[in-house]
């Protein structure tokens, strides 16, 4: 399924599968905060479709999670609950990304 709203951000996509690689061996809940993308402008609109993009392609399993209200400085962008990078995941930050 392809994002039909915005253009598919590389940058997103890499922070997103990046941060997701420590979770190889073991799914676990995972929170995006806006100072993971390294001082890109990121909506959490932008997020939440990139993040539903990965999965729906097999690139990360888990389950997008609504988080409830927090204050603005503590609050993730989104939450993927019991993420895990899969195979096809790895191998897209291998040859896409140069991430070994």
């Amino acid at each position: 399924m392809s994002i039909p709203t915005i253009e598919r951000r590389d940058d997103i996509i890499y922070f997103l599968l990046n941060k997701a690689k420590s979770t190889e061996a073991d799914a676990q809940d995972i929170s995006y905060y806006p100072q993971d993308f390294e001082d890109k402008v990121v909506e959490q609109s932008e997020v939440k479709e990139h993040l539903q993009y990965v999965i729906d392609n097999g690139y990360l399993k888990g389950n997008l999670s609504e988080q409830p209200a927090q204050s603005e400085d503590e609050a993730p962008l989104v939450v993927c609950k019991n993420a895990q990078l899969t195979d096809e995941g790895r191998k897209v930050l291998r040859t896409k990304y140069f991430m070994v």
